[in-house]
């Protein structure tokens, strides 16, 4: 039954997501940078990037399986860092980057059914949480693009079930649960290297051994998330180095930006040293383009307004003289109250029981303890460069995990549910044609976006 819904799951935000991805033939938002990123790999080009190479390689990956762009120039596009929309190649088609978002992005929704399945103990009370994921048009705008939080939320939630799993589990299937959760964990933060703020939660994986102090048990748990995560590293970036053999084309401007931090020559040094240097040249490039980063532009937001689920931003918009078709980050916002809530009711419950809750359920102290770290995380970016909505995604997603805690020991859980189901969908059904990018009114707009003319220019 479980398996059934998830698959059920799965195709229906297929459909949502999938459906008309080529309405919007342009670079939304920044695949203006991740496809010229894509087209070096398509080159063989070595390169570097503001984000570890995973997202990129998995973008490439569906693209060429689709078979959509085989004939196009991507030296072109590869030349430069970004490309604008009128500087791309004649008969580029869009539905290729966006592919592989579209199918992982299909994925979370499915993994998210089963987090909360896990979290309430019930398929059924799964699947009636499940809309508050696949109903929010901030998630479905932002996987129908070829951008990268489809891939890491789908790792994100891989590991967060891993982690449930191994907390109820003794042996040696605790220790593969917290083998899996070391990996999905690695490689979403090999997608975007914020995901590593989860990492210590690697440690409550022991609080089962440790309460029988079985000390080994323990030391092996951690062990084995440990070397999971960094076989999965070393993975990723063996990958890159594979793909892309070929030095940066110093006749273009990307080029001779990548060029300036080849420290090493990769080809000359055995597997071991060229990942280690491979990663190493990596990561500098990124530090310097954190020091390097705008510290805010006219679509950012902060940590405080997303708890709310405010921050919206406009991608794009296509206006006539009565209409408008956009493309916007617009949050459920009757879904981002449910995960606050959730917040908010574990934090008094430990309160008002001084932490033996989370004694008691160390599930909802690992979920807890992510959202702590994830948002202490981006409250600290948020002073050292410019952040958007989509940044909250994985306390979002850790909030509802919260929720689905506090629903299972409610006993007035079923009479809230419906209500707050049909609110969440009545918003949805609202706020959806801005992530469709279906025309509106101006008023429709302007009453979920406020300026509807709001837009980043690339």
């Amino acid at each position: 039954m479980r398996r059934l819904a998830f698959w059920t799951v799965a195709a229906l935000a297929g459909f949502l997501l999938g459906w008309r991805i080529d309405a919007v033939n342009g670079p939304i938002w920044d695949e203006s940078y991740y496809v010229t990123a894509e087209a070096r790999v398509h080159q063989g080009q070595l390169q570097f990037a503001s984000h570890p190479p995973l997202g990129i390689l998995l973008m490439a990956g569906g693209d060429a399986a689709s078979g959509l762009n085989r004939d196009v120039n991507w030296r072109k596009i590869a030349a430069a860092k970004s490309i604008r929309g009128q500087d791309m190649p004649p008969g580029f088609d869009w539905r290729g980057p966006r592919l592989a978002p579209v199918i992982f992005g299909a994925l979370s929704a499915g993994l998210f059914f089963l987090l909360m399945a896990d979290l309430t103990g019930s398929t059924g009370a799964g699947l009636l949480m499940t809309p508050l994921f696949v109903c929010d048009p901030a998630l479905l705008a932002q996987f129908r693009a070829g951008q990268l939080d489809a891939f890491q939320l789908a790792f994100v939630l891989a590991s967060l079930i891993c982690a449930v799993k191994a907390l109820r589990r003794d042996g040696v299937q605790a220790r593969a649960w917290a083998a899996g959760f070391g990996a999905a964990l690695m490689l979403a933060a090999m997608v975007r290297a914020n995901a590593l703020v989860l990492a210590p939660l690697g440690l409550l994986l022991t609080v089962p051994c440790l309460r029988r102090r079985y000390w080994g048990g323990a030391i092996a748990c951690v062990g084995a998330g440990a070397g999971a995560a960094i076989l999965a590293a070393s993975w990723v970036l063996a990958v890159m180095l594979m793909v892309s053999p070929l030095p940066p084309d110093v006749s273009t401007e990307a080029g001779r930006i990548d060029a300036a931090y080849v420290k090493h020559d990769y080809a000359r040094e055995n597997l071991f040293a060229a990942i280690t240097s491979y990663g190493l040249d990596y990561a500098a490039f990124m530090r310097a383009d954190l020091d390097g980063m705008a510290r805010t532009d006219t679509n950012a937001s902060h940590p405080v307004q997303w708890l709310l689920g405010g921050g919206a931003i406009t991608y794009r918009w296509d206006a006539s003289d009565r209409h408008v078709s956009a493309v916007a980050l617009v949050p459920n916002r009757v879904a981002w109250l449910v995960s606050l809530a959730g917040v908010l009711w574990a934090l008094a419950v430990s309160v008002v029981r001084r932490g033996r809750n989370l004694r008691d359920d160390p599930a909802a102290g690992l979920l807890l303890g992510g959202w702590l770290l994830s948002m202490a995380a981006l409250v600290w970016l948020d002073g050292q460069r410019v952040m958007y909505l989509y940044h909250y995604f994985i306390p979002l997603v850790l909030g509802y995990g919260l929720a689905a805690r506090a629903w299972r020991g409610m006993s007035c859980s079923d009479r809230m549910t419906w209500p707050i189901l049909a609110a969440l969908t009545g918003y949805a059904m609202f706020a959806l044609p801005l992530a469709l990018h279906q025309p509106v009114s101006r008023e429709h707009c302007r009453l979920l976006l406020g300026d509807c003319g709001q837009t980043r220019q690339d």
